[in-house]
């Protein structure tokens, strides 16, 4: 009934950047848990509001009742989307966990509509597509479409089959789980007995399980919001494997000598909300136990595996036609005639290689200061280009949309790339992408780097450091810009001009 009437108060106000998720009555503490879920680009509209939401909300329900409300990120990819199913399914049954063969996730800005081929029978089917609808509603901003589709009864299943399932997936799913024993709750209740190790989480999620050494836990007071009670948290730094997170408890008046008795040095496993600070990720405690961790076995992936052909894109070689200056004499430069360079530039779908994806690679490779290779190829970003990117590179949905994906590309490019120094114009920007998804597809670009804007800017002042003005400044042409082979091409010559000229 509540649940009802705070659905119908988002309705009535028009809060469309809030969606109700779980709630929950604690009848013995007469109090009612909500929910509110978030996207990340609402995020400063959330922060302002916040506060607003919570004293209208209990106006609104008018009960006399306390409250508990929370404002929770959303974040969602589809491998991590693809996890969270197969995680729930795996906890909740297994046996249909088994009997998966395929996850197939297309997301389209704030759905995903998500189909699960499995072999069990139509009734069980239609009741995990309610079951699984409510799971992900409850946790997430987004609108889901799930369907299943019965695939032959034959397919093997068990461990075969499970790896079969896993490969499927990009690296997230292929992280062990760490495992503990002889636990020991001190607050509330741990129902977990393993978890995933705390470098695997990168956004905001719910119900999260770590575990670690207690490295310290200290006492600190502070003042409530309404700027005269005070309260007391507890500031505890935890070191899972090579990582240290931070986590708070606040406790209540019954657990606050057990916590205060806790020392420092313990194995500990916790549960609560993993939230945002800044730009860590901080875990709020509802439970806690002392453990015993077992030893951990990182999952065994080979890394940078180098085919001998190239599979999805071929490099091209280049030659280019001048007129000879027989006045200018070119001085030999020993950078650019002992290393090879890789000068490549992409075009995404967005800012944010978290949350974007790639639409084309463009590269060229320069030997002994000459251009002699492209490598170019558009990629299925696996999600829409919105109208404003295409208007500014060109790039189209129907362009990419039989294009090779990624994890395809990323093998031919890590070979074209091979013994050479990666160099863009603002490499930050570009290989952000490139070692965030590398890594996912078991590639570590772990190349030297060289930046056209940092060269720039120590020897030539210009009133910006854009491609465009560099290339005017050294009489480069750049001729289409905004798409990657294009402004690779560029970025090439200008980095030959400034390294013949400054080196």
């Amino acid at each position: 009934m509540e649940k009802e009437k705070i659905l119908k108060f988002l309705e009535k106000n028009n809060i469309d950047f809030l969606k109700l998720g779980e709630v929950t009555f604690i009848k013995s503490e007469n109090m009612l848990c909500l929910t509110f879920l978030y996207k990340e680009e609402d995020a400063s509209i959330v922060f302002d509001i916040k506060s607003k939401v919570e004293c209208l909300v209990k106006e609104y329900v008018g009960l006399n009742l306390k409250f508990n409300i929370k404002f929770v990120k959303a974040f969602l990819d589809e491998s991590r989307l693809k996890k969270t199913i197969l995680d729930y399914l795996k906890d909740e049954h297994h046996l249909v966990f088994l009997s998966i063969k395929k996850i197939k996730v297309i997301q389209c800005e704030n759905s995903f509509d998500i189909e699960i081929q499995t072999s069990i029978s139509q009734d069980e089917r239609e009741k995990i597509e309610k079951e699984i609808y409510n799971f992900l509603s409850s946790k997430y901003f987004y609108n889901f479409i799930i369907s299943t589709k019965k695939v032959d009864e034959n397919i093997e299943l068990l461990e075969e089959h499970k790896t079969e399932i896993l490969n499927d997936l990009t690296e997230p799913i292929l992280i062990n789980k760490m495992k503990v024993n002889k636990i020991e709750n001190l607050i509330g209740e741990i129902l977990e007995n393993s978890c995933y190790p705390y470098e695997y989480y990168k956004n905001p999620e719910e119900n999260v399980y770590l575990c670690g050494n207690l490295l310290s836990i200290e006492e600190i007071e502070f003042t409530k919001k309404d700027g005269e009670t005070k309260g007391t948290r507890f500031a505890l730094k935890i070191k899972c494997l090579d990582k240290v997170f931070n986590a708070s408890i606040f406790p209540s008046k019954k657990n606050l000598d057990i916590v205060k008795a806790i020392q420092s040095g313990i194995d500990v496993i916790v549960n609560g909300s993993l939230d945002s600070f800044g730009s860590n990720l901080s875990l709020k405690v509802k439970s806690l136990a002392k453990c015993s961790i077992e030893e951990y076995i990182q999952p065994k992936k080979e890394l940078n595996i180098e085919f001998n052909k190239y599979k999805f894109v071929v490099p091209q070689k280049y030659e280019e036609v001048t007129q000879i200056n027989l006045f200018e004499q070119k001085k030999e430069i020993d950078y650019l005639k002992n290393n090879e360079f890789v000068v490549f530039d992409l075009e995404t779908t967005g800012l944010d290689y978290m949350t974007n994806k790639v639409t084309e690679i463009g590269a060229v490779k320069i030997r002994n200061g000459q251009i002699v290779e492209t490598f170019s190829t558009f990629v299925n970003p696996e999600q829409e280009i919105s109208w404003e990117i295409t208007k500014l590179t060109s790039i189209t949905n129907e362009m990419v949309k039989d294009a090779p994906k990624l994890q395809d590309v990323m093998p031919d490019f890590f070979k074209f790339c091979k013994n050479c120094t990666l160099v863009a114009q603002n490499i930050q920007f570009d290989f952000g992408f490139i070692d965030y998804y590398s890594r996912q597809y078991n590639y570590v670009f772990d190349h030297p780097k060289e930046d056209t804007i940092v060269i720039a800017k120590k020897h030539i002042f210009l009133k910006n450091y854009k491609l465009k003005t560099i290339a005017e400044a050294l009489n480069v042409p750049l001729i289409n810009a905004h798409r990657a082979i294009n402004d690779a091409m560029c970025t090439a010559k200008v980095f030959i001009k400034l390294i013949e000229k400054y080196y």
